[in-house]
């Protein structure tokens, strides 16, 4: 008998992107069952065309035909108050993550070694962000032994429209199939400015990776990277590929499609080439590196520091954890990839 399966995984858009690792184990572990998925807009691009999902629904639409079907089970993998309230309101038979008890957020036991790390951890912040540091599992490897599935690879897939756009980008800058090309993620988000790369290291790697691997060298970023971006195409002293900031998100994912290599902080653009199965170079400072699941393709590099992985937004070390992240750190890894 078919079963009616509701995940609920909102945001960030990276975050939902690697969430999809669990689709085929779960498709596995319940024959023949029919998966829904809520999540906010900005990740329907990621989501859609996924032969996995079923149906997908927006939190901030009307959600009155999903209060008609009654799951067999709910995964509820987000601590947003939305998320949260929808678990706890939906019909449902089994319910895995956070919900609401008494005005409370809370989470179910067999949950708890992802929540207890989190926001709504029943021992605190501070004893969360302790276990967070001390973690060595990826997410993947989480999230499956939650569900009881075997973890798989991220899902995305580019349709015809997105490859054809990458292919005229291609012929209009030039690129050949046998060049070396290598992406520059430059961006990190508004949540964690620590984990950008500096202006000057990434506009001398650029430099490097020109004179020293003949690469083609793209630079990538979203409408908060117009000006870093700008900025660092003055600094360099070869040519640079700028992409531009104004792509749409599987545009954005078309164009790391066209990398051979992509160096990247911990971000969206990180969850992307991942799934893209491209090679990856992440650093990481103040976010987890043993969270992140690369396949093998790849290298985490993560700052030489003691208090790396300390989940704080600012910082008044110097030299902080991406102070410490050299150029020839990353060249070393890139070099070490091409064998």
């Amino acid at each position: 008998m078919s079963k009616e399966i509701l995940i609920i995984k909102l945001g960030a858009v990276g975050d939902v992107l690697r969430t999809t690792s669990i689709l085929k184990g779960v498709k596995e572990k319940y024959a023949g069952s029919g998966v829904t998925w809520v999540t906010k807009k900005e990740s329907y691009e990621l989501l859609k065309n996924n032969q996995h999902i079923n149906k997908i629904f927006f939190i901030d639409q009307p959600l009155k035909e999903l209060y008609k079907i009654h799951f067999d089970l709910v995964v509820s993998l987000d601590d947003e108050d939305e998320a949260c309230m929808l678990a706890t309101r939906i019909n449902k038979k089994k319910l895995i993550g956070a919900y609401y008890s008494d005005n409370k957020k809370i989470y179910t036991k067999d949950s708890s070694e992802w929540f207890d790390m989190g926001l709504i951890s029943k021992y605190g912040k501070e004893k969360a962000d302790e276990l967070k540091k001390l973690n060595k599992k990826t997410y993947q490897e989480i999230i499956s032994n939650i569900l009881g599935i075997k973890a798989s690879e991220l899902i995305l897939n580019l349709d015809k429209e997105e490859l054809e756009f990458a292919e005229k980008f291609a012929e209009k800058n030039n690129l050949k199939e046998k060049d070396l090309i290598i992406g520059l993620n430059t961006g990190a988000g508004k949540r964690w400015p620590l984990k950008k790369l500096s202006i000057e290291k990434t506009a001398e790697l650029a430099d490097r990776l020109n004179n020293e691997l003949n690469a083609k060298v793209i630079l990538l970023g979203g409408p908060e990277e117009r000006e870093r971006n700008q900025r660092i195409k003055e600094k360099t002293k070869t040519d640079i590929i700028d992409a531009g900031c104004d792509n749409s998100l599987k545009q954005f994912a078309s164009l790391i499609n066209l990398c051979y290599i992509l160096v990247t902080s911990d971000s969206l653009a990180m969850h992307i080439a991942i799934a893209l199965k491209k090679k990856v170079i992440a650093f990481f400072g103040p976010t987890s590196a043993a969270e992140i699941e690369i396949y093998g393709r790849g290298r985490k590099i993560v700052a030489p520091i003691e208090c790396a992985c300390c989940y704080r937004r600012t910082c008044n070390i110097k030299p902080n954890c991406m102070d410490k992240i050299t150029v020839d750190y990353i060249l070393n890894d890139i070099k070490e990839i091409l064998g």
